[in-house]
């Protein structure tokens, strides 16, 4: 049973256009809210969620405690771009993904973009998913900056209710 997912997380998931059988990481899944409903609609996924927050790694494994018992969902705190923690996440993955996660517009996220990019399978998506107030023309700019990283190809934009901006994995990238 899928608790309450917010709007802008179930427009997310929707992005990601999954098949059922694929690997995914999300970054920063505060309450674990994507990763339920990711693993509800698609039980063949394997999902791997990290978060700097303690706090929200283990709202994530509370919220989705059969799946971490079934080895569906690992949960880890740290950041992705800490080259121990992103070596032991269990990748490549075929789709990663962050929803309202600030530092990809903020600023020129490029290591955090690199290390994504390296842990996705070629042709693997990266989405970074935004509910804006109003005009999203900043967070558009700031997170095709941070895409743009050797190892992924040209952003796409999508707006559907929430503004995704999205990536692959090239098939030359290291």
């Amino acid at each position: 049973m899928v608790g309450v997912v917010p709007e802008r997380v179930r427009r997310a998931v929707a992005l990601l256009d999954l098949r059922g059988d694929e690997a995914v990481l999300e970054i920063g899944p505060g309450p674990g809210a994507a990763v339920e409903l990711v693993l509800a609609r698609h039980p063949g996924v394997r999902c791997t969620a990290v978060d700097r927050s303690a706090t929200a790694v283990a709202r994530t494994a509370d919220r989705n405690r059969s799946a971490v018992d079934d080895g569906r969902l690992v949960a880890r705190q740290g950041d992705v771009t800490d080259r121990d923690l992103a070596g032991s996440l269990g990748g490549p993955f075929d789709v990663a993904f962050a929803v309202n996660v600030n530092v990809f517009w903020t600023r020129a996220a490029h290591a955090e973009a690199s290390t994504l990019a390296g842990l996705l399978v070629p042709g693997g998506a990266l989405w970074l998913v935004y509910e804006t107030p109003g005009d999203d023309g900043r967070v558009v700019d700031g997170v095709r900056a941070s895409l743009a990283v050797p190892g992924l190809g040209a952003p796409v934009v999508v707006r559907d209710g929430v503004v995704a901006v999205g990536a692959r994995r090239t098939p030359a990238a290291g």
